[in-house]
């Protein structure tokens, strides 16, 4: 028996949204893959990996404690050297983030799609959404708040003298702005909640692990602020640590599903019709 006109109807009605959704798409596709916006991509990630990278050298090799200190205060501020501290840790994984990002510009894939088959993509939005995003609001929020507060908990004048302006925006203000920015010019699939909040909560659990080593061995906090609260206050500060990270998280997740709205919604019409 022959279709019925309601139901030629119907199906071309479906065959002409499903053109209309590719159309579409592929016009979204032309506009992210080539012109000003992928040269603008191209150059968020290719000057943030070039500032990073710089930043972590310059920090390493020419940010020095001044000489003399006593034996004992020599210890404390040797022992986990500049990996103690979130915020070098922090620029390290912006550097890494970048320098993956740019190498999918160069050989990966960009391309808007129901699911990316490259392992370098993958990767990359992986590192992004569990801790460049998180980790560098983390740290410029909690930075800046307590330098208001009181900076001599967190960056003491003293080391005006051998930590320059420019390289403490570096690691403190441009992690975040930077990490914006590439959420705006860079459409992402966020892993799935369980697996992108298991990467985030493991790395800070691990740092404060890490901190307390640094704590035993050397007999000093790495942070000042926490030196003078009892033990209940101190432990209650770390949690909050935690829990603004796993915060930071979801708030990328949605800033991400906000600013790319159009795009997933016409990925899932897709979707939907081949199916």
């Amino acid at each position: 028996m022959g279709k019925s006109k309601k139901q030629l109807r119907e199906q071309y009605a479906a065959t002409e949204a499903a053109k209309a959704n590719n159309v579409q798409l592929e016009t979204c596709n032309d506009a992210y893959t080539s012109g000003a916006f992928k040269y603008l991509r191209f150059l968020v990630h290719l000057l943030a990996a070039a500032q990073f990278s710089y930043g972590i050298y310059y920090h390493y090799f020419n940010v020095h404690w001044p000489k003399g200190l006593h034996e004992e205060d020599e210890l404390k501020t040797r022992w986990g050297g500049k990996f103690k501290y979130l915020t070098f840790l922090d620029v390290i994984i912006q550097a890494i983030y970048h320098t993956l990002a740019l190498l999918n510009d160069l050989f990966g894939d960009n391309t808007l799609n129901t699911a990316s088959k490259s392992k370098l993509r993958i990767i990359r939005d992986y590192i992004f959404a569990a801790f460049a995003f998180p980790v560098a609001h983390n740290v410029c929020i909690s930075f800046w708040v307590i330098y208001i507060w009181d900076r001599e908990l967190i960056f003491p004048t003293a080391l005006d003298a051998i930590f320059p302006s420019w390289l403490n925006h570096v690691v403190h203000t441009n992690v975040a702005l930077l990490a914006i920015m590439d959420l705006f010019t860079c459409f992402r699939r966020y892993p799935s909640r369980l697996a992108g909040i298991t990467g985030n909560v493991s790395f800070m659990l691990l740092y404060i692990i890490w901190m307390h080593i640094v704590r035993y061995f050397s007999g000093q906090w790495v942070y000042p602020l926490l030196e003078p609260l009892s033990m209940p206050m101190r432990y209650l500060m770390l949690v909050a640590l935690l829990g603004f990270n796993l915060f930071c998280y979801l708030l990328g997740e949605v800033i991400n599903s906000i600013v790319w709205e159009p795009e997933f919604k016409l990925l899932k019409q897709q979707k939907i019709k081949q199916s």
